[in-house]
This record gives structure tokens, C-alpha cells and sequence, in this order.
């Protein structure tokens, strides 16, 4: 929490969690304490979450996809879906057509969020993309890094417009947070996501660069809650990840594999979360979306 306005919405947060799900795994850090956590004079509370962990999300979605090909599965990467005929049922099934050629297919299950473009126009209009932007530092030394932050732990704050960030295994700092709702990238990426970090850690001086820096596109839904459906009875759809993606598209694709298989219950309790569509259309729901961002970027400053 940046502020003590934050930190009483935090501590409410951490108090439901106790109270509500019994949840023992989280630890209150109150401001005299926060300094002993994390080596920075931004925040004034917090909580950790011992149960929690960070990961190489590269290397897991490797492991995942090396894993389905030695169950069976075939990857046909550069091959960008341009066109689904649909089918009605499985004398007819959908066709899946690409540059290259076309697959007829029992199921289809559509899961490329927001890169799915003009595909599915249905269902185009209950997310809007976000783009998401991250950079690592140059290497810092080994007593450095682990000073900034007791057990090198990932660290977000509870803003709306949040920062996130962690050690890296060879020293780097990296950290993310600047967002565009707008789908362009930012100018001058770098030099603002380094003034950020400095925010947080001015300790870091003149000698942290930025060495790498990479971004892409989340979907968000208007909920903040994950959107998962069919267009058609062997054409199913997840998407509205809402930048918890890495667990939840684990999760996704376990249900949706259950219901391929007949045993839609799990499936269908997604699929019955009620979703609405942005306001302004097509045309206008960026512009929107911008002009609601920056009234809540007025608000994290308070």
C-alpha cells in the first residue's frame, strides 16, 4: 500500500481473507514492520502471502506445450487461424480455415483472447485489450539484489494502475507496470518504466539500465472476471483473463477438456457468469476505456 488510504482497504482485504476462507498463509505487515520486507520508502503496509510464488512463465508454457505433444498433440505455430465454418454437428463439422490450408474438426475451442481479432465478432466485444509492458534492469550485485526485498519475494502494490516486480535468478530487477489502454505502446518505454523502478528503489542510483524491455496484449472483461462459453455446440471459447492468466488459463483448459469429454458441470458454472459488453461499440470503446483509466490513475495519486 502507497498510502494510508490504501493501507485500510489492504488491511480490509486481508481481513476478509482470515475471516471469510479461514486462509492462515498471510502474514499483516504494519508500517513500522514494512521496512524490514522491502527496502523501499513507497509503501507505508502490506501483507505477504506465504502460499504464493513466482515462476518462469516462458519455461511453464514450454512445459506445457512439450508435455501435450507427448500426449499425442500436434502444434502448428505461424499458422494464424483466418476463418471458422461452422458446422451443425458431426456430419458437419466446423472447419477450421489458415493461408495454408484447412482442417475439418469435432471440437473447436477458441482460446487467443484478444488476438483472435475479427474472428468471432460475438465475442469480440465483451474484452478489450490491454497492452502490458515489462523491463529487466542490468545485473545488480548479489548483495544488492538481495537487499531489496526479504526473501526475494514478488512483490505488486494495490494500486489500480499497479506495479509489479521481483528479483530475477542472475540479479536483474524486473518490474512491469505500465499498461496502455489505448493498444499503443508507450513512448519512450524504457526511460519511463526506469524512472518507475527508481521511484520504488531510488537506492539503485545511476547505475540501473535497462537492458531488456517487452510487452503484449492482455484481455480484460468488464468484470475482471474470466469469460468461458460456446458459440456453437463443438465450438467452445476462454477468454477475459484479465491478467491472471497464468493459473487460470491452466484452469480453463482442464474444464473445457472435461466438457469436450462430457462432463460440462464445472464448465457451465463459468460459462453462467454474466458478461457484458463495453460501452461505445467497436468504435468508441477505447476512447472510453482511456478517459476510465485515467480518472482511476487521479485516484491511486490520492
Amino acid at each position: 500500500a502507497v498510502s494510508q488510504r490504501k493501507a485500510r482497504e489492504l488491511q480490509s482485504s486481508f481481513e476478509f481473507n482470515r475471516d471469510q476462507f479461514s486462509y492462515p498463509h498471510q502474514t499483516w505487515i504494519p508500517a513500522d514492520e514494512i521496512g524490514n520486507w522491502i527496502a523501499s520508502p513507497r509503501f507505508v503496509a502490506g501483507y505477504h502471502d506465504a502460499r504464493s510464488g513466482h515462476l518462469h512463465p516462458l519455461k511453464y508454457t514450454r512445459g506445457i506445450a512439450a508435455a501435450a505433444e507427448k500426449s499425442g498433440a500436434k502444434i502448428f505455430e505461424n499458422s494464424r487461424v483466418t476463418k471458422i465454418v461452422r458446422g451443425t454437428g458431426s456430419i458437419n463439422p466446423p472447419i477450421v480455415r489458415t493461408a495454408q490450408g484447412s482442417i475439418n474438426c469435432q471440437f473447436v475451442v477458441l482460446a487467443g483472447n484478444c488476438y483472435l481479432g475479427d474472428l468471432v465478432p460475438e465475442i469480440d466485444t465483451r474484452i478489450m485489450p490491454v497492452g502490458t509492458y515489462v523491463v529487466a534492469s542490468n545485473p545488480l550485485s548479489p548483495e544488492l539484489a538481495a537487499s531489496l526485498i526479504k526473501d526475494r519475494a514478488a512483490v505488486c502494490d494495490s494500486n489500480f494502475i499497479l506495479d509489479y516486480f521481483r528479483p530475477s535468478v542472475d540479479n536483474r530487477l524486473i518490474f512491469g507496470g505500465r499498461v496502455s489502454y489505448s493498444t499503443m505502446t508507450p513512448l519512450d518505454l524504457d526511460s519511463s518504466m526506469r524512472s518507475r523502478m527508481l521511484k520504488v528503489f531510488p537506492q539503485l542510483g545511476e547505475g540501473v539500465k535497462v537492458d531488456y524491455s517487452w510487452g503484449g496484449f492482455v484481455d480484460i472483461t468488464m468484470n475482471r472476471a474470466p469469460d468461458f462459453g460456446r458459440v456453437a455446440d463443438n465450438i467452445y471459447y476462454l477468454q477475459g483473463f484479465s491478467g491472471h492468466g497464468l493459473a487460470l488459463t491452466g484452469i480453463a483448459g482442464k474444464l473445457v477438456a472435461e466438457a469436450i469429454a462430457g462432463q460440462a458441470k464445472r464448465f457451465d458454472i463459468y460459462a453462467r457468469l454474466k458478461h457484458l459488453p463495453f460501452p461505445g461499440g467497436k468504435l468508441l470503446r477505447t476512447p472510453a476505456l482511456v478517459l476510465g483509466m485515467l480518472w482511476y490513475q487521479l485516484r491511486d495519486l490520492m
